[in-house]
């Protein structure tokens, strides 16, 4: 194997401005507060406008926003054309159905108790997966998700002659829940290739143009008077809940780790019901209080278990046996092939059991300029961009996660960088429950490559395996230490 030498000047300059812990605290709060207060926001709106009309112009409010970010970013605004039926699918099922039984659902329910209700997207999206993906449900899910739904319903029955006046209500938002969860899953199986803004622009458009032309022919349009609280909230559930909101959780979705994320849907439901208090003038009993709590917390079980469940690889104390969570010949010669087209800009990419990802560089594309102040390019750095992001992320709770994620360094050597120990951990810990492989291409040709795994011991990545050039055959090699 090639010897490789680890330059310290070359750590020094392909460093990372991270940004700041500050910096991400404060934006998770704001994603927090934002999806905390949307459902306020809503209830102010179809206070004094119809559910379809209000739903129709919040996405014709905030799809200017996105299209100008998609020209900025150079993001398609059309989906491939061999996936029009999937745009119109999230179109649909996503979109325009959803958010009319949102706006319907709270017509009649608290605030507080729509954020609750719809907050079941994250166990729903665990049960809507083993029979669309294939995946599995631990026993302790299964008992979380019974407990939820059993809370709930308590929760519901007790506020009956408190502030709900129909179970409609109710189902509307569980029933635009079930869709969301669907459609999460749906995205993850065919709408990984798709870029994030183009995922959402277009089909907001279509889905707020024919909420508008139900609205119209439905005559919803017919004695509306906008007044000053409908017309901020609309403006509020566009402009800050629906492009800002969407920056910025996908922003964080590039800093932290699925499960810190998926943490949001517990805390935004807390935040609408003390807004539904303070402001809505919403009563709530101490037994309210505590069936809610129930509920988010079976809610943080269903995550934290379909999370902990995965194990990463560890070495095998048998030195003469095979190498645990080595790649193959064959993942190797795409990823060797991949690091060779990319030259001299860096690679990268995933591997699955399904097979090898390979994924633009978006390290450039991505950069959010203010935030992170990062100098890289795309030949000392690399970044996935957001549809990459979300297929890393769901990909770690279904039965065929993510496994490794491997770049290229171009004529510097296959070493594990500062930039890419920083960008591998966050507060002394995996991001993400994965190895790392770092190819070493010169002048074009792929020379060999390292893999790395994560030590708790000295709490850093450290070599484990090495692997030979193609043109020398492909093998791994065992390192101790």
């Amino acid at each position: 194997m090639t010897t490789y030498a680890i330059s310290d000047p070359e750590r020094a300059r392909l460093a990372p401005r991270r940004a700041p812990t500050l910096v991400i605290i404060t934006l998770y709060a704001v994603i927090c507060l934002i999806w905390g207060t949307t459902w306020l926001g809503i209830k102010v709106a179809v206070t004094d406008l119809p559910p379809m009309l209000a739903a129709g112009l919040r996405f014709l409010v905030a799809v200017p926003i996105l299209v100008v970010i998609c020209r900025l970013r150079g993001a398609p605004l059309m989906f491939p054309r061999h996936q029009w039926w999937f745009g119109a699918f999230v179109t649909i099922g996503y979109f325009a159905v959803p958010y009319f039984l949102i706006n319907e659902g709270e017509q009649y329910i608290s605030s507080g108790l729509a954020a609750i209700c719809f907050a079941t997207v994250s166990v729903l999206i665990v049960l809507i997966s083993v029979p669309v993906l294939g995946t599995t449900v631990r026993p302790v899910q299964l008992v979380a998700v019974v407990v939820a739904f059993a809370a709930l319903a308590l929760l519901v029955a007790g506020l009956g002659d408190l502030v709900i006046d129909s179970w409609w209500g109710v189902a509307a938002m569980l029933g635009a829940a079930t869709m969301h969860s669907f459609a999460y899953v749906m995205i993850k199986k065919h709408g990984s290739s798709v870029n994030v803004l183009t995922l959402n622009t277009v089909p907001m458009a279509l889905a707020g143009l024919g909420l508008l032309a139900a609205s119209t022919v439905g005559g919803e349009l017919r004695d509306v008077q906008f007044t000053p609280s409908s017309a901020i909230a609309t403006l509020y559930l566009g402009v800050v809940a629906s492009a800002l909101g969407f920056l910025v959780y996908f922003w964080l979705l590039q800093q932290l780790s699925a499960m810190t994320m998926s943490f949001i849907f517990v805390i935004f439901p807390v935040l609408a019901q003390f807004f539904a208090v303070t402001v809505e003038g919403t009563p709530i009993r101490p037994i309210d209080l505590i069936l809610t709590l129930v509920i988010l917390g079976a809610f943080a079980v269903v995550q934290v278990s379909q999370r902990s469940g995965r194990a990463t690889p560890t070495p095998a104390a048998d030195p003469l046996g095979p190498v645990p969570g080595s790649l193959g010949e064959a993942e190797l010669a795409v990823i060797f092939a991949a690091a060779e087209r990319a030259y001299p800009e860096e690679a990268c990419g995933f591997v699955r059991v399904g097979g090898v990802r390979v994924c633009p560089n978006a390290v450039e594309s991505q950069r959010v300029d203010g935030w992170d102040g990062s100098d890289r390019t795309l030949r000392t750095g690399y970044a996935f961009g957001p549809a990459d992001l979300l297929e890393l992320n769901l990909s770690l709770d279904s039965d065929d996660p993510v496994t490794v994620i491997f770049h290229s360094h171009p004529d510097v050597g296959a070493y594990f960088s500062a930039e890419d120990e920083r960008h591998a951990l966050l507060d002394g810990e995996p991001v993400y429950p994965v190895d790392h492989v770092v190819v070493d291409v010169v002048g074009g040709v792929a020379r060999g490559a390292r893999h790395f795994r994560f030590d708790r011991g000295a709490g850093y990545y450290v070599e484990s395996l090495s692997y030979g050039s193609p043109g020398a055959g492909i093998t791994a090699e065992r390192r101790d230490g």
